[in-house]
């Protein structure tokens, strides 16, 4: 039997893991952190509110994730508001006709920009109108999480999607559900607490080493997140032109906050056009109740609402931008940052660019020999940053391995 090693137990390793292990596979799967998921992480509040503390919204066009949620007998809530669409504080009154026609424009530019282009100046030549310039702005740096001024032009390739209005949804449990239902499939297979230091590859096999075992493959899945890998020693080292297009693409920074709300709040989702961050409101599943979530991407904003020193300031302007809410507990509330200081986090996701036009996915999601790559920033493109992208890449990094496997016969 043939046999693989998945580093990383997020959703792109697990689902990699899974893939080749119904293709008759002998996996083992490497997690540094005591738990499976990575940025899918589910967790409750005091009080029993759940929420998510990673990937939260999924939206149309899933369709990896909805055939995963549906053979792992999972299901979707609604989550009663519109994701990306949301009210905006102070209401500029733009027209929603307008600004997708724009958004169009601005889409066909980005298309047409060099490489060094930058978001900013795409931003400043097309788009006329103050208003509809600052919200396309505000939603690309909040969806990226990286500052506009340092944001590629490439990604407003698709900024008309963050105008969509359809209700969002979650899975009915906690979106690490996915991770959870996968790692019970794998059992024994899935080891935690176990970081990987370096991975010795070749045209025969890899050999995979942790601080207390050196474990043989015919073949490795790296699934980590892009600033994870700097971490891993590779023999030979990964070449320096892969280097060197890794580090050049941006990682966001980001942080989400939840606090409990005291009483019951209609869904709905409200962002703050000069602060660049939002909130919104959605049910507690069963245990009822309101938490008021609220997501901030961009080293300018977490700076603002001084994330670094706790959740006190970001509650204060959750309180300013939405004054009908009830009172918030604020000493219940849960607050994750992604700064790229932080060991092991090193951001949030990529903000992928330099994609071929003739290429589906970046290069970096390329394998070398029998050394597989998976994660959201090797998903095809448009799908880096979300759930749909790492369970995409998951497949695709199997499909890679048993390829070279099935010609290593």
């Amino acid at each position: 039997m043939k046999t693989c090693c998945v580093i990383g137990a997020g959703v792109a390793g697990l689902t990699a893991a899974d893939s080749l292990a119904q293709s008759g596979v002998e996996v083992v799967v490497l997690e540094a952190r005591d738990r499976v998921g990575g940025r899918v992480w589910s967790d409750r509040l005091e009080g029993g509110g759940l929420v998510e503390r990673g990937a939260e919204f999924i939206t149309a066009g899933y369709d990896a994730t909805d055939a995963m949620v549906e053979r792992l007998g999972l299901a979707y809530a609604g989550m009663g508001i519109r994701y990306p669409d949301r009210a905006l504080r102070p209401d500029p009154g733009i027209d929603r006709a307008e600004a997708l026609r724009v958004a169009g424009l601005v889409e066909a530019a980005a298309a047409a920009a060099g490489a060094d282009a930058m978001a900013i100046d795409i931003l400043d030549a097309v788009v006329e109108d103050t208003r509809i310039r600052e919200l396309l702005a505000s939603r690309a740096q909040s969806a990226s999480s990286v500052a506009l001024e340092l944001l590629p032009a490439e990604r407003l390739r698709t900024i008309g999607h963050l105008l969509d209005d359809g209700e969002t949804r979650r899975v009915v449990g906690g979106n690490q559900q996915l991770a959870l239902r996968l790692a019970e499939g794998l059992g024994a297979a899935v080891r935690l607490s176990t970081p990987v230091l370096r991975i010795e590859h070749g045209p025969t096999g890899v050999r995979v080493h942790t601080a207390d075992d050196v474990i043989e493959a015919d073949a490795c899945i790296v699934a980590v997140p892009l600033a994870v890998t700097e971490h891993i020693a590779f023999e030979p080292p990964l070449s320096a032109e892969r280097r060197a297009a890794m580090a050049a693409i941006p990682i966001g920074q980001a942080a989400k906050l939840a606090v409990p709300a005291d009483e019951p709040v209609a869904a709905a989702a409200i962002m703050s056009t000069p602060g660049r961050f939002w909130a919104y409101t959605s049910p507690c599943d069963e245990v009822g109740g309101t938490v008021v979530g609220s997501w901030a991407g961009g080293s300018p904003v977490l700076d603002l609402l001084e994330v670094d020193e706790g959740s006190t300031v970001w509650a204060r302007e959750i309180r300013a931008l939405w004054p009908e809410l009830p009172a918030l507990d604020v000493d219940a509330a849960s607050m994750t940052v992604w700064r790229s200081d932080r060991e092991w986090t090193g951001g949030t996701y990529s903000a992928v660019t330099g994609i071929p036009d003739d290429r589906d996915r970046h290069p970096i999601g390329d394998a070398i020999g029998r050394l597989g790559f998976a994660g959201e920033h090797t998903a095809p493109r448009d799908w880096t940053a979300t759930i749909e992208g790492a369970i995409r890449s998951g497949q695709r990094a199997a499909e890679d391995i048993l390829s070279t496997l099935g010609e290593a016969q």
